[in-house]
């Protein structure tokens, strides 16, 4: 090709572009990526792992993506979010039904050679919103700790977790998406510098649910080497009957007969989304439980132990390799902000709203649980009633979690660690999170990420905004990194500079030796001593009422008094005919008193 003399700056500009632009060889083609601005890390976006699951394949399990159009893939564009079924996340872009891509960061230099640690990321979002494009994810700052990131993208809401018996629908579609996305990552890493054998799956609130999910299934050692689950929320899972439910009410207000699968599929993600938010659909079939509104939380889509995908509930079996399990000091923050959106909004809770809160939500159990978090405890904080409020949240939904997770782990011989993120951020993480209840309350849900990310500017919280992370939080963020590298390089958080203890049991669950996440990182005792106490908490505060478990009876001991809650079957999600026996333990075993609940519904991070 002769270029005329005129257009050669421009031609030597391309060619000089294209020779520079990285690009990958794996069974499906090349894939040409692009360079992060500091010019130390590339990326790799939107590399599709299934076909799209649309029409026929919608509701299916994913199939394997085939060969890119071409013999090329430009992986350079953002990929699309799953349709998103909740609205907490505004600002992701792109949404569509065809979304089964993953995003890859990696070293400049990384070659087939390096072997790289890779860290493969589950994003949150109660599983029914979220997205691997959010700019909070980014994972150029984390290519520079020398690992390789992964984020896989995953169906949300009843695309990702319907199941229909009637029409040949069987859920856990979401599972399979992530474990099909590990799978692409296992055979096709090292092209990018990655060690297929050292590779860690994270996950933050429902995300880390999901990666503790994966990471107790049977053959998970062939596909990861460890686990990170960052405020899991889980104690249990779905009930096959709730799940069951939910889909029958839902494809009814969808105006589908529940046999017919292909009308199902028919519906467009327009009629999918309104329906999912409609009155009708809300009403039908299922209450909320101790609310008088009915609430879209209590008609969530979720996983469940069907016996094939999930053979069994992490909550019964561990974690099947190392993992860590940790929670934010005011996790709780996040849920108090839904009612009370301002400090002068909480300035005015008052005792009676507590009160509410605890009956509200733990029905007959409310008397137990305020005898631990009697309100006279948190009068020396600015804001008592939602301090207290915040923390009864806080360990119900992921301290309880967490300690429980990790107990349950290493009953099995498997090595566990357990953590605490302490730190007051210096800047906002989330539009939706005010600076004032930062500064009052400290770290509340999803406060740790900027800091596993390396993402410190903080400009895709606020646009307007020109603050970012002090020196000391920089220094922070890249000990959390390292950490997190260690996990997926030896199956061990511990580096040359901060040893991390693992996780060992104590007699009261007091004085657990963890990792402290505070200015900086020091291995110290997290207090676990009320998870220890009231163990196998319900995993989320609009419904620790709920008589839930994966097993037929749940045991919440309180010291001296114990509460047993049966129910007609697996007792996750809604339940009929509830029974919670309330026994004083200590004082004379066998007086007990019983309270019959109906109907309590579940919903969860």
């Amino acid at each position: 090709m002769v270029v005329p003399k005129k257009l050669w700056p421009l031609w030597m500009a391309s060619a000089a572009a294209a020779a520079a632009s990285p690009s990958v060889t794996v069974d499906a083609g090349t894939i040409l990526g692009g360079q992060c601005g500091s010019g130390n890390s590339v990326f790799y976006k939107a590399i599709p792992y299934a076909d799209p699951p649309v029409r026929g394949l919608r509701f299916e399990a994913p199939k394997a993506y085939g060969k890119y159009p071409g013999g090329r893939l430009n992986a350079t564009a953002p990929a699309p979010a799953c349709i998103q079924f909740g609205d907490t996340f505004k600002a992701l872009g792109k949404t569509s039904e065809d979304c089964l891509y993953l995003d890859i960061w990696t070293p400049a230099d990384a070659t087939e050679d390096s072997k790289l640690p890779v860290k493969v990321f589950v994003f949150g979002g109660s599983n029914i919103e979220g997205g691997i494009s959010d700019t909070l994810y980014d994972g150029c700052n984390t290519a520079d700790d020398g690992a390789i990131l992964v984020s896989i993208n995953y169906r949300l809401g009843p695309l990702g977790f319907m199941a229909l018996e009637s029409a040949g629908i069987h859920g856990n579609q979401g599972i399979q998406d992530l474990l099909l996305g590990l799978k692409w990552v296992k055979n096709s890493i090292s092209a990018f510098g990655g060690d297929s054998d050292k590779i860690v799956l994270f996950g933050q609130s429902a995300g880390a649910t999901d990666a503790y999910i994966i990471s107790a299934l049977p053959d998970a050692p062939s596909l990861i080497n460890s686990a990170i689950a960052e405020s899991v929320a889980l104690p249990s899972l779905a009930s096959n009957s709730s799940v069951q439910t939910t889909s029958v009410s839902y494809a009814k207000s969808l105006k589908c007969d529940v046999r017919d699968k292909k009308c199902l599929q028919g519906k467009s993600t327009i009629d999918l989304r309104s329906v999912y938010f409609s009155d009708e659909y809300l009403k039908t079939g299922l209450g909320a439980a101790d609310v008088t509104i009915p609430s879209v939380n209590s008609h969530k889509f979720w996983p469940y132990v069907d016996g094939t995908v999930i053979p069994e509930a992490p909550s019964a079996v561990g974690a099947k390799v190392p993992a860590i399990f940790g929670y934010n000091q005011r996790e709780g923050m996040m849920d108090t902000l839904t009612k009370y959106n301002s400090t002068e909004a909480a300035a005015s809770a008052t005792p009676a709203a507590y009160t509410k809160f605890l009956k509200d939500n733990f029905g007959p159990a409310a008397a137990i649980i305020e005898k631990y978090y009697d309100l006279s405890l948190f009068q020396s904080t600015p804001l008592p009633v939602i301090a207290a409020i915040s923390t009864v949240a806080t360990d119900a939904e992921y301290k309880c979690p967490a300690y429980a997770s990790a107990a349950q782990t290493v009953r099995n011989n498997v090595p566990a660690w357990v953590y605490e993120f302490t730190h007051n951020s210096t800047c906002v993480w989330l539009d939706t999170m005010p600076q004032a209840f930062i500064d009052v309350f400290g770290a509340a849900h999803t406060a740790e990420l900027p800091y596993v990310f390396g993402n410190l500017h903080f400009d895709f919280a606020d646009k307007n905004s020109s603050c970012t992370g002090t020196s000391d939080e920089w220094s922070l963020s890249k000990e959390m990194m390292g950490l997190w590298t260690a996990m997926a390089e030896k199956g061990n958080p511990s580096t040359n500079d901060i040893h991390w203890p693992e996780f060992r049991a104590t007699t009261n669950g007091s004085d657990v030796q963890g990792m402290v996440f505070g200015n900086f990182s020091r291995p110290g005792a997290i207090d676990f001593s009320v998870s220890h106490k009231l163990t196998n908490w319900s995993a989320n505060v609009s419904s620790l009422g709920a008589c839930r478990s994966d097993r037929r009876e749940i045991v919440l001991y309180a010291g001296d008094i114990g509460v047993v809650a049966t129910g007609n079957g697996q007792a996750a999600g809604n339940v009929s005919d509830c029974t919670v026996l309330v026994q004083d333990i200590g004082m004379n075993g066998n007086s007990f008193s019983a309270i019959k609940r109906n109907k309590r519904s579940k919903s969860t991070k």
